[in-house]
Formats: structure tokens, C-alpha cells, sequence
């Protein structure tokens, strides 16, 4: 119920069944308006704080009523004797507008016939016989619902398992009730319209003392508890997503350094790579063999292991300022675990055998004799381990794999190194070398400090803020809770999960780096000789335990950035301008989903073509997961291989495939896939963004970020001591709270006792404001335009022209009757002139029908004058 204003806007029908306005009744209802002294009701202050709309009938007086009703008020909802009665006017209130509520009110012979068992012969002349007269029913409608207000049988919010109201306990009124009966009805038992009117006008009678009151009633600003709820609601979705966005962009901005200052990934990498490419080439010291070049089978692995693996691991001794050797690897890398390389074999049965070299018993002899020498050390062990067994040799092993572990004192890393080699029973070989380096100790820095400290207080912060919603939830009953738990709930609970579990199982991975077995290699003085192999076989341990906590951060850390990236799209919700993209991916998921049915389908079926005509030449197509890899990076512009097999002269390419089939496939996949279905996909995304943009061109309110950032910190200042909005939602989830359906600024003060009155001002003005925003957007989705005159007056265009349209008509006949007797006395008087002066040129003739017709438009005739003046001879027809 809108506010009662110095302007009240009213919609009439034009008859009961119609609900069409008329432009008559909307400017005696401005009239009516103008002329009313509302200072009784409310004051000009408080009227002037809700924004002006027009009178329809609110849902929280609806809701819930019976389909007959609701059709009667539809149809006398724009009466005039109602909207006096709204704003106190009792005393302007004629017989003519009670006559004309009673007709509006009158019930139609479809329902009458439902609730009789009358013929309908005798319902129609039941119906002409009383049209002037009001039942009790409808004498109930105009003292509640007609008023703007709800019946006091539906004024309560009914609980969840309540069974819906009866017609009968809908009208259940019985202060109406009894006034209706002690007033002086027809023999039918109905009110007539003269002695309603009379009732009303009269300020001493009980009628019109009871409406005053209704009257006062109503004038208060109101809404519906559904609406409060809904804004309630929505305002903190609203300023969450805002919240969300800035909080979002802050704990990016956080993650980003922490993954840089942390996990070191580009100085891991450095180290990694730089180790990698020592051993690939031996520094570039050796003219050979190297590993990638040279390694083709067991044998040439055991030849590349002589000349290059062992001398590059091996080969470097550096007697260090303690006077302990030490073995150099790749610059600045010591060799650690008693400077020993492990070997491993694993045979074609599944089987693993493994050996660190120099603690063996033939390097041990060996160092007995040459002391220093690890490389020839080294050497004896392999040659001896070939001799005595014989799976080291066997042409078909599965891998063979030479493993160690560096210490990088100046980048403060340590570096588990694995130089394998993988054999395909179909003659292929897989040459890898896998370093992984992590840090050498768990100690923090000043700007690690602040960042962890960063992402516990964000982190910290967030399960806070959700755990008061959740606890506040629960506490109010599994309703509240199921509507607590929600998509974006569940994304902001996943990402304080993650960083929880990130953050325990980064400080376990440091607890691993700081352990003895490792710390010792950072001590001055250590010697890297004096581990056993028990000692050697627990640091290997370690270092592939720390290798596969890393790796678990790393994927943590990847989930949790998706997780920001959803809170991202959850701050979005925030702007319509922001939230513009993520619609347009939305209203586009139909089409996409089927066109990438189609897509798949083609896709497909030409790597597959690929992969048959193609695979046994060139790489990229040689497996059908690799095909359909190759087929997607040409489609992105990488055909590298196009150009390779391009290159043949000879025509054919080694398995005498033409290469016409290349370039054919080539042309007719990137035609057809490429230009077509991928222009498709992008006509339809931009499809839906350009329908989003409409949209949004239509809102009636789309701020920019920064002008909306600046409204919510206005709007924290101005509720800085309000009660906070998440205790009102809390507390509304529960029925009990608030149970008048209808929310005025006195309900919620006594629904919420530490609600101050500019609180509740604040909310009802709030309400009116959004309920008429969301109004005018949907309005403007319509199509309608809001500029209209229409729009603001109320009534519809169509019916207007239809009331219009009689007086149009009679105004029309009257007009040509007195034009054709006027022309009838112009024809005889120029028939007159005729006889005397003779025939009228043609170019007199055209300037007297002229100057007639200009006249006739005037209104004024003057046919004597023109006669006088017009010379020649002519005769008009009219």
C-alpha cells in the first residue's frame, strides 16, 4: 500500500468485468487529490519521504484469496467511493460513487450460478432487479481490502503446515459484520447505495466512524512481510557480492605473492633446469655420447653412463676450506648422501633392484686402493654389477634409472635428481631426467611473515562472517539452515576448506625440510662421505616425500585459485554491468551445449580421419589422443606439422599416403571446422551478450562499480548504529517473528524492540524505493515506456480510446451536420452570384474553393463577401 501523498494516482475501470482505466475518472481522481486536506492522516515530512506510485492492490491484502474475490476487488480496486475512503475523504463521497462501487462490487452471473442452485434466467433478473445494492461480502471488500488493507483473518503469516483458508474464513470480519446488519437494509437483505452514501457523508454515523479509522489505518506507508523478507534479503546479497568482490580481489592479490614468495616455483625451476642441462651434455665438456642424442637402447645407456652419466655426477672434486672433499655438480650443487649415486633396475618381469654405487664392496676396495677416486670407483661397481648380474644387461629391462641428491647452499635448495630411461617393447625409449628441488630450510621471511599473516586474518575473517550465518541459521530451524545452504555458500565454505588444508599441509612439508637427516648438509664443516646406506636410503626417503607434499600444495593451491575465481563470479552479482558477462554465458549454455554435440561429433570424425591416413607418418597423429590433441591446436593456429609434411618433394610421404590427402584435410577441416563452426559458436555468444546488453540498457538502475562502492559506504554511514541486517534476516526466518503480514514502521519496532524509528523509516523508505525500481525494469522488459503519459497516469491506452470513442462520434455528427448546412447556404448563394455574373475562370474557381475551405477550418463562413469578390462564372458542388 503506497503511502498516502498530495497526489494520489487512481485507476478506474470502465465497467465491472473490465479492469481498463478511463481518462475521466483520472482526472477527477487528481481533482478529488488536490482537494483533500491530508494533514489529519499524515504529515507532508513523512509523506514526501516514499516515492509516489500508482494504487493497485497490495499482495500482502491478496495473497491467498480466492479466485471470485480477487475478481471483484480487480474490478472495483479504482472505484471512486474507495479512493475517498483511502484518503479520509468521507464527506465528498455522493450517492453516484456508492452506485458505482455497487456495480463494480455486483457478482457476475458465471459465479452466481457456482454458488446457487437458481436458474439463470432468475440470477439475471436478481441481478438487474438490485443494482444499486451491496451485500455483506462486498461490504467486507470495501472495509479491507478496497482500503488497502488485509482482513484480519489473513493478517497473520500462516504457518508451514496450515492448511489455506476457506472463502468463508477469509471474510471472517465481524466488527463489519455487525455495523452491516444494524444498517438499514432492502428486503433482500442488502445495503442500498443512497443509504451507503448517506452513512458515509454523515460524520456522527458508526459507518463513518469506523472508515475514519480504516482511513488513518492506512495511511501509514506499508508493505508486505514477503517484500520485507525479499529486500531484507536481497540487500544482503547485494552488499555480500560487493563485499565479496573487493574481499576477492584483496586475497588474490594476497595468494599471488604468497605463491611467489612461497613455493619459489621460478627459482625452483632455474635450479631444476640448469642441473638438467649439465647432465644432458656434461656442461659441454664431452664431444659424447650425449643422453638424448645417444641413448637408444640398455647397452648405449650403460655406454652414455660411462663416458658422461658418472663422470658429470662424479668427476668434480673440490677440496673445501675444512679440507673435506667434495664433489661438484653443475656449479654450485655438492653431491649429498655420502657423494653416492643410487642405481636402480627394473627388469621385465616387474621386478626392482637397487644399489648405491660407492657403498658397494667393490668401490669400497676400490677407495681402499685409490683414495679419492669416486669416478673410478663408481666405474668398478658398475662393470662388477654387470658382470654379476645379468638383468642389468638384459636387452629387455624395463628402466634403468640413476638417482642423487644435491645440496645448492647459495639458492638455499635442496635437488633430488633421476636420470631415466624407459624401454617400449616397440623399440622406443623415454629419456628423462626429473630434477625436483625444494627449499633447505622451513624458516620465514619478513615478507613470507606478513603474507601468512595476510591469509590467516582473510581466511580467518571469512569462516568467521560464514560461521555466524551458519550457527545463526541452525539456530532458527532447518528451513533457515536450507536456505542458508546455497551454490555460493558452498564456494566460500570450499575456499576457507582449501586454504585450511594448504596451509596444514605446507607447515608438515616444513616440518619435513627441518629434519636432521637434511639439516645436516647445512652446517659448516659437514662431510658428505660420512652417511651409511641405511642413512643414504632415509634422505632419498625424505626428499620424495617433500617432492609429493609439494606436489599436494601445488594442487591445493590450484583449487583454491579456482575457488577464488568462483568468488569472483559471486562479487559480480554485485553490478549489473559486471554481472552483464557471466548472463551472457548463462543464457547461452542451451545453444552451446547442443553446438558443441554437433562440434564433437566433426571434430571427431576428422581426427579419426587423421589418425588413419596420417598416423603412421606424422607424429602428432600417431595415437588417436594425440590426434585429437593435433586437431585441436590447428584449429588455435599450431600446424607445424602441416608444414613438415608439406615440405616432401617427392610427393608421397614413407608410408605412400599422397600428401593431396594432407593438404585436402587440411583445407576442408580448417573451411569447415574453423570458419564455420567456430564463427557459429561466436555469433552465439555474442548473441547473448548483445541480449544482456539490451537488458541492462532497460534497468532502471545500473550504477558503475565506483558510483555504487560509493552509495554503500553512504549507506553504511547513514545505518552505522542500525541493527544489523543479517540479525533481521535471522530472525524473520523464524514465523513466529513479525507474524502481521503487513509491516509498517510501528510493526517492526515491536517485532524488533531495539529497532530505533529512523531505522524503520529507513526500511520502509528502502522498500518503496526498490519495489518501484524493480516495477519501472520490469515495466521497461515489457516494453513499455516509462516517459509515456500513460505509464504514469495509469490507465490503458485502448480503453481510454473506447470511452472516447462515443463522444468522438457525437461530436463528429453534429460537426458535419452544421458544416453541410453551411456549405448548403454557400452553394445557393453562389448559385445566385451564377445567374447574375456570368462563369468563373478555372483560377478563380481553385482560389474561391480555397478560401472556403480556409474558412470553413476557421469556423467562420462568410459566403457573401466571397461572392462579391469573385468574378467570372462557376458553379460549386458540395
Amino acid at each position: 500500500m503506497p503511502a498516502i501523498r498530495t497526489n494520489v494516482n487512481v485507476r478506474r475501470p470502465t465497467s465491472p468485468a473490465s479492469g481498463g482505466g478511463s481518462a475521466v475518472h483520472a482526472v477527477r481522481s487528481r481533482r478529488l487529490a488536490k482537494s483533500i486536506n491530508f494533514g489529519n492522516i499524515m504529515s507532508a515530512e513523512e509523506a514526501a519521504s516514499f516515492e509516489e506510485e500508482l494504487f493497485e492492490l497490495p499482495d500482502f491484502v491478496t495473497d491467498g484469496f480466492d479466485p471470485h474475490l480477487l475478481g471483484r476487488l480487480k474490478a472495483a480496486e479504482g472505484s471512486m467511493l474507495a479512493a475517498k475512503a483511502r484518503v479520509g475523504a468521507l464527506k465528498t463521497i455522493t450517492a453516484a460513487d456508492a452506485e458505482e462501487l455497487c456495480n463494480m462490487l455486483g457478482l457476475s452471473v458465471a459465479m452466481r450460478i457456482e454458488k446457487s442452485k437458481a436458474k439463470k434466467s432468475d440470477l439475471l433478473h436478481d441481478l438487474e432487479a438490485r443494482p444499486d445494492s451491496l451485500d455483506l461480502e462486498g461490504f467486507v471488500l470495501l472495509s479491507g481490502p478496497l482500503m488497502g488493507l488485509p482482513l484480519p483473518a489473513l493478517r497473520l503469516v500462516p504457518d508451514e503446515d496450515q492448511s489455506p483458508l476457506s472463502l468463508e474464513e477469509m471474510l471472517e470480519y465481524p466488527e463489519a459484520e455487525a455495523i452491516f446488519k444494524r444498517l438499514a437494509l432492502d428486503e433482500h437483505g442488502r445495503l442500498p447505495s443512497k443509504v451507503l452514501a448517506t452513512e458515509l457523508a454523515t460524520p456522527s454515523s458508526e459507518v463513518s466512524t469506523f472508515f475514519a479509522e480504516r482511513a488513518m489505518e492506512c495511511s501509514q506507508p506499508m508493505k508486505s512481510r514477503a517484500k520485507l523478507v525479499g529486500l531484507v534479503t536481497w540487500r544482503i546479497e547485494r552488499d555480500d557480492a560487493l563485499g565479496t568482490l573487493f574481499f576477492t580481489f584483496l586475497l588474490l592479490l594476497v595468494l599471488y605473492f604468497l605463491v611467489q614468495e612461497n613455493l619459489m616455483i621460478h627459482s625452483r625451476q632455474k635450479a631444476e633446469s640448469g642441473v638438467a642441462q649439465y647432465l644432458s651434455s656434461f656442461g659441454g665438456s664431452l664431444n659424447g655420447p650425449f643422453l638424448q642424442e645417444h641413448v637408444a637402447d640398455v647397452a648405449s645407456f650403460w655406454n652414455w653412463a660411462h663416458h658422461s652419466g658418472l663422470p658429470a655426477i662424479l668427476g668434480m672434486p673440490v677440496i673445501d676450506r675444512f679440507g673435506q672433499r667434495r664433489l661438484h655438480v653443475a656449479g654450485f650443487n655438492v653431491l649429498l648422501g655420502g657423494s653416492d649415486v643410487m642405481l636402480s633396475h627394473t627388469a621385465q618381469d616387474g621386478a626392482v633392484s637397487t644399489k648405491w654405487l660407492l657403498h658397494t664392496d667393490t668401490a669400497q676396495d676400490y677407495l681402499a686402493n685409490y683414495t679419492g677416486d669416486y669416478l673410478g670407483a663408481a666405474r668398478a661397481a658398475v662393470q662388477m654389477l654387470r658382470r654379476t648380474d645379468s638383468d642389468l644387461n638384459d636387452p629387455y629391462s624395463e628402466e634403468i634409472a640413476l638417482s642423487f641428491n644435491l645440496h645448492n647452499a647459495p639458492a638455499s635448495m635442496f635437488l633430488n635428481i633421476q636420470v631415466r630411461s624407459r624401454f617400449f617393447r616397440t623399440g622406443d625409449i623415454d629419456v628423462r631426467i626429473q630434477p625436483s628441488a625444494c627449499m633447505d630450510s622451513a624458516e620465514l621471511s619478513a615478507t613470507q611473515a606478513v603474507l601468512d599473516i595476510l591469509l590467516v586474518v582473510l581466511i580467518s575473517w571469512l569462516a568467521l562472517a560464514e560461521a555466524k550465518d551458519a550457527f545463526a541459521a541452525l539456530m532458527h530451524g532447518c528451513r533457515a539452515f536450507t536456505s542458508y545452504i546455497g551454490f555460493w555458500n558452498t564456494v566460500d565454505w570450499a575456499c576457507i576448506g582449501l586454504a585450511i588444508v594448504t596451509a596444514c599441509i605446507w607447515v608438515l612439508t616444513g616440518l619435513r625440510i627441518d629434519s636432521e637427516n637434511l639439516q645436516f648438509a647445512r652446517q659448516e664443516g659437514f662431510d658428505p662421505m660420512a652417511s651409511d646406506e641405511e642413512q643414504l636410503s632415509v634422505m632419498q626417503e625424505e626428499l620424495l616425500n617433500i617432492q609429493n607434499w609439494l606436489l599436494s600444495v601445488r594442487v591445493l593451491t590450484c583449487l583454491l585459485t579456482l575457488t577464488v575465481i568462483m568468488k569472483f563470479f559471486k562479487g559480480f552479482r554485485a553490478n549489473p554491468r559486471l554481472q552483464i558477462v557471466a548472463d551472457a554465458l548463462m543464457n547461452s549454455a542451451n545453444n552451446i551445449a547442443h553446438f558443441f554435440m554437433i562440434f564433437w561429433t566433426l571434430f571427431s570424425c576428422f581426427a579419426v580421419i587423421a589418425h588413419v591416413l596420417f598416423g603412421n607418418d606424422i607424429v602428432e597423429f600417431a595415437s588417436l589422443g594425440n590426434s585429437l590433441e593435433a586437431s585441436m591446436s590447428t584449429l588455435m593456429g599450431e600446424f607445424e606439422w602441416y608444414v613438415r609434411a608439406s615440405s616432401v618433394k617427392s610427393g608421397l610421404m614413407s608410408s605412400g599416403m599422397p600428401i593431396l590427402a594432407v593438404h585436402l584435410w587440411f583445407v576442408v577441416y580448417i573451411c569447415f571446422a574453423l570458419l564455420v563452426l567456430f564463427n557459429m559458436l561466436l555469433a552465439m555468444v555474442l548473441d547473448s551478450y548483445a541480449a544482456a546488453a539490451q537488458v541492462l540498457t532497460k534497468r532502471a538502475d545500473a550504477p558503475t562499480i565506483i558510483l555504487q562502492t560509493w552509495r554503500y559506504f553512504q549507506r553504511w554511514k547513514e545505518t552505522l548504529r542500525f541493527v544489523p541486517l543479517r540479525h533481521l534476516a535471522n530472525q524473520l526466518y523464524d514465523l513466529d517473528c513479525h507474524r502481521q503480514k503487513v509491516v509498517t514502521t510501528s510493526s517492526l519496532q515491536e517485532a524488533f524492540p531495539s529497532m530505533k524509528q529512523k531505522q524503520a523509516e529507513w526500511v520502509m523508505r528502502t522498500l518503496f524505493q526498490e519495489d518501484k525500481r524493480a516495477k519501472a525494469t520490469q515495466k521497461a522488459l515489457e516494453g513499455q515506456d516509462q516517459r509515456h503519459f500513460f505509464t504514469q497516469e495509469g490507465p490503458d491506452p485502448s480503453s481510454i480510446a473506447s470511452a472516447c470513442l462515443p463522444a468522438f462520434k457525437a461530436a463528429a455528427e453534429s460537426s458535419s451536420a452544421e458544416l453541410l448546412t453551411r456549405l448548403s447556404v454557400l452553394e445557393a448563394k453562389i448559385d445566385a452570384f451564377y445567374g447574375h455574373a456570368g462563369l468563373m475562370k478555372e483560377k478563380s474557381y481553385e482560389s474561391a474553393l480555397g478560401t472556403v475551405a480556409k474558412e470553413v477550418e476557421s469556423g467562420v463562413t462568410r459566403p457573401e463577401v466571397m461572392c462579391c469578390t469573385v468574378p467570372g462564372e462557376a458553379r460549386l458542388s458540395v
